[in-house]
């Protein structure tokens, strides 16, 4: 099936290594999720465009660490990662881990959307934070996660 990642960064504060990325979320879909076939759009955006992108598609206000746009099909896991280092590197900062492995964490929440994880309601929250957490540790296993950004 078609296996295709593409990375783009629309700021300038934090560093995004984009080939770093796209690196760590090959090892996450190949190796991890052993998914046959997907199509992600990764786009890192600065606060201003994410809190315009949280009003317009899910009338929130302001910034956010991460949305995503789910466009999967019962033959594809297809969509749009959007993530707002600013914000990442906020919660990077109040849980003391680099701005890389909390991108991580982002990546792979947002992955686990695709996959039908629901964080709406405490329980499955809870469940999903789980599987985030299990995954992000084999990540950190394969990969240097730290060096995926620099805060």
């Amino acid at each position: 099936g078609m296996k295709q990642i593409q990375v783009r960064s629309q700021q300038r504060l934090y560093p995004v290594i984009s080939r770093e990325v796209r690196k760590a979320a090959i090892i996450l879909m190949d190796e991890l999720l052993q998914t046959d076939a997907y199509d992600l759009n990764i786009l890192f955006v600065n606060e201003t465009r994410m809190a315009k992108i949280n009003l317009e598609h899910l009338r929130h206000e302001g910034a956010t660490d991460i949305i995503t746009f789910d466009y999967t099909t019962p033959t594809l896991l297809h969509g749009d990662l959007i993530i707002c280092p600013p914000v990442a590197n906020e919660n990077a900062a109040r849980y003391r881990v680099s701005l890389g492995r909390e991108i991580a964490r982002n990546i792979i929440h947002g992955v686990l959307h695709l996959l039908g994880y629901d964080d709406s309601e405490l329980i499955v929250r809870k469940k999903m934070k789980r599987a985030e957490n299990r995954l992000l540790q084999k990540l950190a296993r394969r990969f240097p996660i730290d060096s995926l950004a620099h805060g």
